[in-house]
């Protein structure tokens, strides 16, 4: 190892060398240079020998030292190592209740003898993945105070037969945490333009045809799926005279086959004129006789069709009635208005019911003409519910019409609303964040990531089962996170639950956010 020192650093060098905290705790001298007083030496802090051999001495590359990473490099023990294990102690008891589903009698609670709430949520409750949980972890759970600390869970009982990580490492149980990654996004500076929530389909569902309303299976407010009933015609009238054109039909077709049939015995009595042309029995009169009349049956054939085309024509149409006469949602919906009742009389293209769509919607915003050069299709922007929730919309079309008075046009967005969003409602007002300028894309982390100490602002970085405090710098809001000026890169991961009063290094772990793995689905 070569110490990169100058003769005018030695008296720092031998103060750190000769400090005598132990474990990860600075030093006096060091507690000096940390000046935001987290607890550790970041990079910006550093000076003398420690800014020299700052990459050397950061053992667990955290960006940081701490005081067992200084004693290690200047006294020439090298970077910490885990501390011996302390022996075993019995974990804490089960309760009563517990203790009855502890059926080998070992002092804890075994996956197979978990059930209901246990079993549901066995593995988040294992906080030191022993495959087993003491009192200390059931009680933690439930009331909400997380895992044990070290004086109250340092393994398990010698009873199991599996000590802790506690145990095995020396220190503390990690502490349960949760962790959101740094993204870069694309960030413009914005203008906010009321705007509403337009349905994609809304109107009124009219008759088709006249007659008395006999039912109507719906009312204001009922959710309808398309093709549902909504209101139902008298039938029976329509029924009758749909029977009358099938007796019709039926009739035309058999007199088709009745002209059919007298073509066909004319025809062949013709033929067989034709045939005794050479004969002293040939007469000419008769000939011509049954050309003409062939002639003549074969039109009745057209004529007969053109009847059964006629009657099948009326049948289609008595059945088209009777099928109108079941009013059924055009699309899926909610109903708005009725605008007649059972026993009244509906003409053609009277309204029965207003329908609206209150699922397939856009955000329709009147924006001023001078900000619509940043609006292209498929331009992404941030609109606002009046629940304050922040959500994302693509501009769909920006309509080529100008209000003179106002000096807006209107502009079509298709937003992408999150889950558990509130019911929403047609005409709903948004406020649309319209960009100013074409968007820069700008790294930014989770709002619960920050921890505020005075004008200071930290993060605790994920890195190999450990967090490590990191000073940064933060510019403006942009809807639950902030941009990041300096101190992270995209990709790096940070602890945004359980980072109150985190020690420098602390082990953690990892709890799988649920919510958020479906989102990402």
């Amino acid at each position: 190892m070569i110490l990169k020192c100058i003769p005018a650093a030695a008296g720092l060098l031998c103060m750190i060398a000769a400090a005598a905290a132990t474990g990860q705790e600075l030093s006096g001298r060091a507690k000096a240079a940390d000046a935001n007083g987290n607890g550790v030496i970041d990079r910006n802090e550093a000076g003398g020998p420690l800014q020299a051999n700052f990459d050397e001495m950061d053992c667990d590359r955290s960006g940081t030292l701490d005081g067992g990473e200084i004693r290690g490099f200047f006294t020439g023990t090298g970077c910490p190592q885990p501390a011996a294990a302390a022996p075993a102690t019995a974990p804490p008891p089960l309760s009563g209740r517990a203790k009855a589903a502890d059926a080998n009698g070992n002092g804890v609670i075994d996956r197979n003898e978990a059930g209901g709430p246990l079993q549901a949520n066995f593995d988040e409750m294992d906080c030191d993945k022993s495959g087993t949980l003491d009192g200390g972890e059931i009680r933690g759970f439930f009331t909400g105070a997380g895992c044990p600390q070290p004086a109250a869970a340092s393994s398990k009982t010698a009873s199991s037969g599996r000590p802790g990580p506690a145990a095995r490492s020396g220190g503390p149980p990690p502490r349960s945490v949760r962790v959101d990654a740094v993204v870069t996004e694309p960030l413009s500076q914005t203008v906010p333009v009321m705007g509403r929530l337009v349905s994609l389909r809304a109107g009124d569902v009219a008759a088709r045809i006249n007659g008395a309303m006999s039912d109507i299976n719906a009312e204001i407010g009922d959710r309808v799926k398309k093709g549902d009933v909504i209101a139902t015609l008298a039938r029976e009238r329509l029924t009758a005279a749909r029977d009358k054109y099938l007796a019709a039909v039926a009739t035309r077709r058999a007199m088709v086959k009745t002209a059919q049939a007298l073509y066909a015995r004319t025809a062949q009595e013709l033929a067989r004129m034709k045939n005794l042309r050479r004969s002293s029995s040939f007469s000419r009169a008769k000939f011509e006789d049954l050309e003409r009349d062939t002639e003549a049956r074969k039109a009745a054939i057209e004529e007969r069709r053109s009847q059964l085309k006629e009657a099948e024509a009326d049948l289609q149409r008595a059945e088209i009635d009777l099928q109108n006469a079941q009013i059924r949602a055009p699309y899926d919906g909610v109903v708005s208005l009725k605008h007649t009742e059972v026993g009244a009389y509906v003409n053609t293209g009277a309204r029965v019911v207003s329908l609206i769509n209150d699922e397939d919607i856009e955000v329709e915003a009147e924006v001023p003409a001078d900000r619509i050069s940043a609006l292209v299709a498929g331009t992404v922007v941030r609109f606002r519910l009046d629940d304050g929730s922040v959500h994302d919309a693509t501009v769909r079309s920006v309509v080529p019409l100008e209000n003179q008075r106002t000096r807006t046009r209107p502009v079509r967005f298709m937003p992408r609303f999150g889950d558990g969003t509130a019911r929403l409602a047609v005409n709903q007002s948004v406020t649309v964040l319209v960009p100013v300028d074409r968007a820069r894309q700008v790294v930014t982390v989770h709002k619960d990531a920050v921890v505020h100490q005075g004008p200071n602002r930290r993060v605790y970085l994920a890195r190999n089962g450990k967090a490590f405090p990191r000073q940064v710098e933060l510019g403006e809001a942009v809807g639950n996170r902030y941009v990041v000026l300096s101190g992270l890169q995209p990709g790096d991961r940070v602890v945004t639950h359980g980072n109150e009063a985190l020690p420098p290094g602390s082990n953690i772990r990892v709890l799988q956010d649920k919510q958020r793995a479906a989102r990402a689905k």
